[in-house]
């Protein structure tokens, strides 16, 4: 069994913590070589048990080795912080997408344009940005009596 299948199958944070400690160990041997799937399935683990603190250390490791996170990646860093009620992390992660050689897919905007209801500035200034991306697509504005004005 392979690291990447045991970091997919984790579910605890402890389990989460010793994985990041196996990586670090990983990342020191002459043998290493980046892997953008580790980092990913790390990451997202990490998010997914609350870890933002630690799920971003690996974030900015995976700039350091000049790698660039899948929209996945940007899906769940984006859910992490907004769970955690950080928009402004989460904007900032948005910030970081939307500079990425590859083109942002739709799912990462619409966590955040669905996270950001109670923020209506940050969320205008993503759903402007969204629909300039995808025009054929509609961003749902839900009705000011559920949600308040946005």
């Amino acid at each position: 069994m392979d690291l990447i299948t045991v970091l997919s199958e984790l579910e605890g944070q402890e389990e989460t913590s010793l994985a990041v400690k196996v990586f670090e160990v990983i990342q020191k041997q002459d043998w290493y070589k980046p892997d953008i799937f580790l980092y990913k399935d790390l990451i997202i683990a990490l998010a997914k048990c609350r870890k933002m603190d630690e799920a971003m250390k690996l974030w900015e490791s995976i700039k350091k080795e000049y790698m660039f996170p899948d929209s996945q990646t940007y899906t769940e860093i984006i859910t992490g912080f907004l769970r955690d009620g950080s928009p402004s992390d989460a904007m900032n992660v948005y910030e970081d997408m939307i500079k990425s050689p590859d083109p942002p897919e739709e799912l990462p905007f619409r966590i955040l344009l669905k996270g950001l209801l109670p923020h209506p500035l940050l969320r205008n200034k993503v759903k402007k940005y969204f629909e300039e991306l995808f025009p054929e697509k509609h961003a749902y504005d839900p009705p000011e009596e559920i949600f308040g004005r946005c």
